[in-house]
């Protein structure tokens, strides 16, 4: 079991080639040979296992992608692993050490890349404490939303779909003292760039996470397969990008028309719904009118007085209607239309989306297709999304110096807060680090201070990619061999301390030129 003007925009799909090519076994934080990262959180470091319903996706060890030490592994235990679920429902990573914060890193993207990435939590009462816990889930820098637990037994995923600005992202986990933050999977997705367009650099798409009762989970992406009780999930294979379609189950005032048929996506690209999922809508079986709801999502945050959504629904006509018959509806939002959502006729195997951005109050939210006056046929729908719209406000540091003090703590192991983003969110920032802050970019690290930090070996040379470093201090530790060359290239170093060390040789003919001109106050002994 798996587990304001709004606008609208008429395009056809796109079916997209996609295939089953056998997967290299990933490895410590590396992506298979589709792209995907899949990661089974809390199975051992090395172990790797084919999905038990997908053909072709390969779950791995978390190791490689959180750092060494974070959090511990723990099973579920009966009466909570027998229930049929995927295996990565049967392990977590807990992060129990009291980090406030606790990061997932994946790695080799593509910068401007557009990805889906999923997160998956099963409590299971792992602790056998039974208290279930609350935290905060982070995109990067900027919340995503509130992983509130609150049954044994409850499954919680979230999906949104992000653009990277770098060649790596972070997932965080942020305790908010109610508990032990845990996670069971983690996936990402490579998305084509001109799928979703709403989603940039500075606002992610946030899938609503509303349970219905007649669904597994609380994923707001459905199709019309009936009768629910075949409950039908489709994801990879069926969707070449792994997105979960759920059915949205039986409704006692609807039926459903089922084709065989191909159904026609080739001719827009903007959404690649698979054609399996088309094949299939839902229509009222005696009425005008079909319509469904939605409430803003409070895991999410949003200011629901201003809150946006993407609504996403899908449409094709799967019947051969004769010439007297007429299916023709208005798409309306809250009893009311926009321009273009009027009189709309679905095309025959010919799959389209209509797409609007909603920006309404709070309260409960209204889609509802009505069919016109002279409509002989009743509406249909065949599959829908809804997304929240995101504004990613926090402002990440500079990739440079981020990459920079990633590197500095895998060389020395260093612990600390150390994790996630080293400057942003404010509150997280890592000890011994001065950012630089500005509205309008993002943070700069412009002091270090690593004093009585127990660092052994070489200077590393990650610390000359801290472009805007002004003051750094390293002394009082253990540091060897020669000092290195690249400490007199820093442009904006202003203060060097590097005493009581153990490093050898004479101080570059550069260092020594800048602090005889006072361009730099150097310290070694």
């Amino acid at each position: 079991m798996e587990p304001a003007c709004p606008r609208l925009l008429v395009s056809l799909l796109l079916l997209s080639c996609f295939v089953s090519p056998e997967l290299v076994t990933p490895i410590h934080g590396q992506s298979d040979a589709l792209g995907f990262i899949s990661v089974d959180c809390g199975i051992a470091d090395g172990t790797s296992y084919p999905h038990e319903s997908t053909s072709g996706l390969r779950y791995v060890s978390d190791a490689g992608f959180v750092d060494a030490g974070a959090g511990a592994n723990a099973g579920i235990s009966p009466p909570y692993s027998d229930r049929g679920l995927a295996a990565r429902y049967l392990t977590v990573r807990h992060f129990s050490g009291g980090a406030a914060r606790s990061c997932y890193t994946l790695r080799g993207l593509s910068p401007g890349g557009r990805y889906l990435v999923r997160s998956s939590f099963y409590y299971g009462n792992y602790d056998a404490l039974n208290r279930p816990p609350s935290f905060h889930l982070y995109l990067g820098v900027n919340r995503w939303a509130a992983v509130n637990v609150t049954a044994p037994d409850d499954i919680l995923i979230f999906e949104a779909v992000v653009v990277s600005p770098a060649d790596f992202f972070q997932v965080c986990l942020v305790d908010i003292g109610q508990g032990t933050p845990f996670i069971s999977g983690l996936d990402l997705r490579p998305l084509r760039a001109a799928m979703y367009p709403e989603a940039t650099v500075n606002q992610s798409l946030l899938l609503l996470n509303l349970r219905r009762p007649a669904a597994r989970f609380a994923l707001n992406r459905y199709h019309f397969w009936r009768p629910a009780s075949s409950y039908k999930l489709y994801r990879y294979p069926f969707d070449s990008y792994d997105r979960i379609w759920q059915s949205y189950g039986d409704v006692a005032a609807w039926t459903n028309i089922m084709t065989t048929a191909d159904v026609d996506v080739s001719k827009a690209n903007s959404f690649d719904a698979p054609p399996v999922v088309l094949r299939s809508a839902a229509a009222p079986v005696n009425g005008t009118r079909l319509d469904f709801s939605w409430s803003p999502d409070t895991s999410q945050n949003n200011d629901s007085s201003t809150a946006a959504y993407l609504l996403l629904l899908y449409f094709a006509e799967l019947q051969q209607l004769p010439g007297n018959a007429l299916r023709r509806f208005d798409i309306l939002v809250d009893a009311a239309s926009w321009n273009g959502s009027r009189s709309y006729t679905p095309k025959y195997l010919s799959a389209e989306v209509v797409e609007q951005v909603v920006v309404q109050g709070s309260g409960q939210h209204t889609v509802s297709l009505v069919a016109t006056p002279d409509a002989t046929l009743p509406p249909i729908l065949n599959a829908f999304e809804i997304y929240s719209l995101r504004q990613m406000t926090e402002l990440a540091t500079n990739n440079g110096d981020a990459k920079a003090m990633m590197g500095i703590r895998k060389t020395y192991m260093l612990k600390k807060n150390w994790m996630g983003d080293p400057c942003a969110p404010k509150a997280f920032a890592w000890n011994g680090l001065n950012c630089s802050y500005s509205s309008s970019g993002p943070a700069w690290i412009t002091a270090l201070v690593l004093s009585s930090s127990v660092l052994t070996g070489a200077v590393d040379p990650s610390f000359g990619d801290l472009k805007s470093l002004q003051y750094l201090d390293l002394s009082n530790n253990s540091l060897s061999g020669p000092i290195p060359d690249f400490l007199a290239q820093m442009p904006s170093l202003k203060f060097l301390d590097l005493s009581s060390n153990k490093l050898s040789g004479s101080i570059p003919a550069a260092l020594v030129r800048k602090r005889q001109n006072g361009s730099l106050v150097l310290r070694f002994a």
